[in-house]
């Protein structure tokens, strides 16, 4: 009986086309994925070589004027992007893998992108992971929605009832036979993206493919609950597309609309005013008040002092430029928080939704979810304050620019090392696997 069913459902052209659709689209998709790494590879290796010639350009010119020099002069901190990447893309199209600062206020620099374009950034990108989340599914349904209905409108039902000893394991043969079927295309996939896109087969890969194996495995189990229903094929499909039109728009745009709601964000435009206004207000300002400001965060600077009579000042224009940045750091705080606390919600609502689940935590294996964008903000953060720190008191002495050893000033890598917690990301899964099985249990007792 088994080989059979085999051989009708391989025999189907509508399945094989649709596998072979599906084989397409999956390929299409690790293309874009690859060409986007590339691209993002090759800024990458641009950005150290326009460093250096940024900075020698600036030392043949301006070695004399140390504060005029670093005025200028950029450094790069890199978002290290896993080849995993090429598969989930994310947020890394929205925001640069690579951050030019100089070591003036940060605020208004750390919000600089790259352009794009819009219509790309409404649709979302056509990686793996889109084909996973949106086309899987719908083969899943066409495969599945009428094992039984076909059956019983054709008038089949009874006799294929009475022939089979066991009827309901007959149906999880049949769903078995199309898991097997669309898992193949789903691994070979995975195996083509390996060679071609050269993904080392790590944890990190493993945890990626058994989430994906995971929502595959939801999509089957909701759809022998729904087929246990007995209803018509038409029901069936209507009901099956129903549930994927909820779990991917409906119910995620709802979601998205609340999270806005309850939780507004507008501190991050609040920061970038703060700053300006505290920027442009110390002109004209007294410079003690601002210097004592400094000297109070930085007080292994106090012997850099800067009186009211002096004229323009290197001492008090970096001070200057920094306790700009502190006036607005209230908000920027308040910002990131807020973003934290969408980002959480978006979590709690991928415990409800598999498909959200499944973007969350591959894009987190990925380094290419907000995560990664709040500790990369954190690391450009640090950096920045590091390369300040390093080049002050160069200023503050007036040194001549030749004196730096300026040879460590290579670009930095930032490597997220946040990793995913196993029980949170394959739970969710497991317990909507089971509660599907006991349901459709139960519905297809009624089969015997």
């Amino acid at each position: 009986m088994n080989h059979y069913l085999y051989k009708q459902f391989y025999r189907n052209k509508a399945y094989l086309i649709s596998l072979i659709i599906l084989l397409f689209a999956g390929l299409s998709s690790l293309y874009t994925g690859k060409k986007f790494l590339e691209r993002n590879e090759d800024i990458i290796a641009k950005s150290a070589t326009y460093q250096k010639n940024s900075l020698d350009k600036n030392i043949a010119l301006h070695s004399d004027d140390i504060g005029l020099l670093l005025y200028y002069v950029k450094f790069n901190l890199v978002n290290k992007m896993p080849k995993l990447a090429a598969l989930n893309i994310g947020l890394r199209d929205l925001n640069p893998s690579v951050k030019s600062v100089t070591i003036r206020n940060l605020e208004e620099q750390k919000n600089n992108s790259d352009f794009f374009n819009p219509a790309n950034a409404a649709v979302g990108n056509f990686d793996f992971s889109f084909v996973l989340v949106f086309l899987f599914p719908l083969v899943v349904i066409a495969f599945c929605y009428n094992i039984i209905s076909e059956d019983q409108e054709k008038g089949t039902w009874k006799l294929l009832s009475l022939q089979s000893q066991n009827i309901k394991k007959l149906i999880d043969v049949k769903l078995q036979i199309r898991l097997l079927a669309v898992s193949s295309v789903y691994f070979l996939l995975l195996l083509i993206a390996v060679l071609y896109i050269k993904i080392p087969v790590n944890s990190a890969f493993i945890i990626f493919t058994f989430s994906g194996l995971l929502y595959l495995i939801f999509w089957f189990a909701l759809c022998r609950w729904i087929i246990g229903l007995q209803k018509s094929s038409s029901w069936n499909a209507l009901a099956l597309v129903i549930f994927w039109m909820s779990m991917n728009f409906i119910i995620p745009m709802t979601g998205n609309m609340i999270i806005q709601k309850v939780i507004p964000v507008k501190e991050g435009l609040q920061a970038q005013i703060e700053q300006r206004e505290g920027y442009h207000n110390k002109w004209d300002e007294a410079k003690v008040p601002t210097m004592k400001k400094f000297h109070k965060i930085y007080p292994q600077f106090s012997k850099y002092t800067v009186s009211e009579e002096s004229g323009y000042s290197y001492t008090w224009y970096y001070a200057m430029q920094h306790m700009a940045d502190v006036e607005s750091a209230e908000s920027s705080k308040q910002y990131y928080e807020k973003m934290q606390r969408r980002n959480n919600a978006a979590v709690y609502l991928g415990y409800v939704l598999p498909n959200i689940q499944t973007q969350l935590v591959q894009s987190k294996i990925a380094g290419t979810g907000m995560e990664n964008q709040l500790n990369y903000a954190e690391a450009l953060k640090n950096f920045h304050e590091k390369q300040r720190l390093y080049f002050y008191p160069y200023i503050f002495e007036n040194a001549n620019g030749k004196v730096i050893d300026w040879t460590k000033q290579t670009v930095k890598t930032f490597i997220d090392q946040e990793k995913p917690n196993i029980l949170a990301a394959f739970l969710p899964y497991l317990i909507f696997i089971l509660l599907l099985l006991i349901l459709s249990q139960n519905t297809l007792k009624k089969l015997c």
